[in-house]
């Protein structure tokens, strides 16, 4: 190789990353050039013995003149191939080719195709015939310079000059020089841990690259990218989105455990799993993001009975007092159809206790006291020995514990129990809440005084329609709507489960909420609420002067989340995650089949792109608008291989075709082995 180079100096990084033997062979010279588009002047010999030159195969230029060592040569163009150009005298050997077919029809007693289509070309035509243009986009510029005292491999953008075409030698980089090539990481001041996400693949046919040994050039990412930052999973289902997730998932919980081992903050990773193929093992990769370990990745599901330790219930508790918040957000969420008043006064209240405020918290145990009485009436089931805490007065008690007793057959007892040191803190057992706040309602519309003073506040006011059905002069839906959130619902959860969730991420561990079972209105509206509570949380950290702990997201079907249309609301919980997510230290990874669905500024503010099958132009179009994803347009539609992306990460400077490795034991065994964990074995067990 080194008589091709002559001006490369030999111990020079461009020689030995790019242009030594075994990581380039030359395949031709470059016939025109210009600051963006140069043509490759090639032959079909010289395609054969490289392997072949698909489409958007990396080439390299280096300029060289043999005469003359001051040529400023030590540089390399990259090009990418784009298609085919025209060559100056291509019509001429046309024309050639055409009169040998005319000769050979008009001599050979066999008129027929096979006959004269073969026809022998004499050596020195048929040699002028095979030489063919490849037209290029050039990338950039391979060049030497000194960072701290060392030679380092430095890359531009762009050309800062070019020569004579005669000067050019063109070669295409193969092993260890395209890995160089797919994996450089441009500085970018992040810390840089390079991981294996897949190989080079230029084309959906691989039978040469495979015979020529050329199919398995690595592609490394820096996993750091990924991290604080946006990702974008684009493609169509099935193409293996979810496949490069695990990858991602896995690769950074070993960044996490390595920064928990140097004593470091650890990274959470939450992951909403709507298909249930994160916290379960598939036929497509043989083993799950859960198989890293039970000490290190919690599972949140319906209908766990807290037999498995790592697995908790995704249900609430909607009768639990530390659980009012999240109560609270399910239901608003609910009654948003309802355009009465009433519900966005509910929205927007409070009904936790407030320490330290001690009329803040009376009323809001007064507006707990409706709440769970409507639960009551839509059917959610009472936990056991369950009491409503009240403070209330005295000789109004009795007024209650007189209209019950002689409005109510059979009942004739007090459903009031002292709980405290005043007569005044009494609770309320469940069988008798219905009816407290039927009699107090009532009292209250006869004109009562202290019905109407114990009813007074806006939390009441906001609650009572609910249970009462009725809303000024009207009658609403009230407690009816509350009937889709009873699959919500579990009397023997103790803490909200958003809090849980929470808690385990600032430890560092993997989350998945596993949101295969139960309606999609559920679904949907839990997600909401866990995202909720999480901004909520980093929010507090960030503005009380501190560092928000690092936490990933991971979310399916973006699209329904980041319409254009959606962007535009401040409040929804998922635009603020787009908006917010960078300063509040939570990198986001979201998936989609719809490029256009997802709202722009979303899209341009993603770091990382991970670019799979689309199979229509709408979502293609879309897609151009982004670094020059538009060169690939027709072969984005074209290759549905699963796995096969063209991949930009934000250390990257160009886009690079890849085949996604699988996510798969060794990977899993990687992880454990940065907690410090033994091995599984293929049948997913520890030895």
């Amino acid at each position: 190789m080194t008589e091709f180079i002559p001006g490369v100096g030999a111990g020079s990084l461009l020689r030995s990353e790019l242009l030594a033997d075994g990581r380039s062979t030359r395949i031709g010279a470059i016939h025109q050039i210009d600051y963006s588009q140069a043509v490759v002047l090639t032959h079909d010999r010289w395609k054969f013995d490289a392997g072949g030159i698909p489409q958007f195969s990396f080439l390299l230029a280096t300029a060289q003149d043999v005469n003359d060592p001051r040529v400023d040569d030590d540089e390399v163009l990259l090009l990418r191939v784009e298609g085919t150009a025209p060559l100056s005298l291509e019509r001429d050997l046309h024309a050639v080719r055409e009169e040998s077919l005319r000769t050979a029809l008009s001599n050979n007693q066999d008129p027929s195709p096979s006959a004269v289509l073969d026809a022998e070309l004499d050596p020195f035509t048929k040699n002028r015939v095979s030489f063919t243009g490849v037209r290029c986009k050039i990338l950039g510029t391979f060049y030497e310079d000194d960072v701290d005292g060392q030679k380092v491999l430095e890359f531009g953008a762009d050309v800062d000059n070019f020569y004579a075409t005669s000067t050019y030698r063109v070669l295409k980089p193969i092993g260890d020089g395209l890995a160089t090539i797919a994996s450089y990481l441009k500085p970018t001041g992040r810390p840089v841990e390079r991981v294996r996400i897949g190989a080079v693949r230029y084309s959906a046919t691989r039978r040469r690259a495979k015979t020529s040994k050329q199919a398995d050039a690595a592609a490394e990412v820096n996993i750091r990218d990924f991290i604080g930052n946006k990702t974008a999973l684009l493609g169509m289902t099935r193409m293996g989105k979810s496949n490069t997730a695990k990858i991602i998932i896995a690769r950074t919980f070993v960044v996490s455990e390595r920064q928990r081992a140097t004593g470091g903050h650890p990274i959470g990773q939450l992951i909403f799993d709507p298909q249930g193929e994160y916290a379960n093992p598939n036929t497509q990769d043989g083993t799950e993001i859960a198989a890293i370990g039970a000490n290190h990745v919690r599972i949140f599901k319906f209908g766990a009975d807290g037999t498995q330790p790592h697995v908790k219930p995704l249900n609430i508790n909607f009768f639990s007092e530390n659980q009012i918040d999240a109560v609270q957000g399910l239901i608003s969420d609910t009654l948003s159809s309802d355009e009465s008043g009433y519900v966005k006064d509910f929205a927007g209240t409070s009904y936790a206790d407030v320490p330290g405020d001690r009329s803040a918290t009376t009323h809001a145990q007064r507006a707990r006291l409706v709440l769970y009485g409507a639960l009551m009436r839509a059917g959610f089931a009472v936990p056991t020995n369950f009491r409503v805490r009240i403070n209330i007065g005295g000789a109004f008690q009795q007024k209650i514990v007189t209209g019950i007793a002689g409005g109510v057959a059979g009942l004739g007892r007090n459903p009031f129990t002292q709980a405290g040191g005043s007569a005044n803190f009494v609770t309320v057992a469940a069988a008798d809440v219905e009816d407290v706040v039927d009699k107090i309602v009532e009292l209250r519309d006869a004109g009562d005084a202290d019905a109407t003073n114990f009813t007074k506040d806006v939390r009441w006011k906001s609650v009572e329609p609910i249970f009462t059905t009725r809303s000024g002069n009207r009658s609403v839906r009230g407690w009816r709507n509350l009937n889709p959130l009873r699959p919500f619902h579990s009397p023997a959860t103790r803490n909200d489960p958003a809090i849980e969730i929470y808690e385990e991420l600032v430890r560092g561990r993997i989350v998945i909420v596993d949101l295969h079972v139960g309606a999609e209105a559920v679904t949907k509206a839990l997600s909401e609420s866990i995202t909720r509570r999480l901004l909520s949380k980093q929010t507090e950290v960030f503005t009380s002067g501190q560092e928000p702990p690092h936490i990933q997201v991971m979310l399916e079907e973006a699209h329904n989340l980041f319409s254009s249309d959606r962007y535009k609301d401040d409040l929804d919980v998922w635009v603020k995650l787009a908006k917010e997510a960078s300063k509040l230290n939570l990198g986001m990874t979201y998936a989609t089949q719809e490029v256009s669905g997802v709202a722009h500024q979303v899209k341009a503010n993603t770091a990382n792109w991970v670019v799979a099958h689309l199979n229509n132009t709408t979502e293609v179009r879309e897609l151009a608008k982004f670094y020059d994803f538009g060169a690939f347009s027709d072969a984005i539609i074209a290759s549905e291989d699963r796995g096969y992306v063209r991949l930009k990460t934000l250390s990257s400077p160009y886009i690079v075709p890849v085949q996604i490795d699988r996510y798969d034991i060794a990977l899993v065994n990687e992880a454990r082995a940065a907690a410090g964990d033994p091995p599984l074995t293929l049948n997913g067990t520890a030895p």
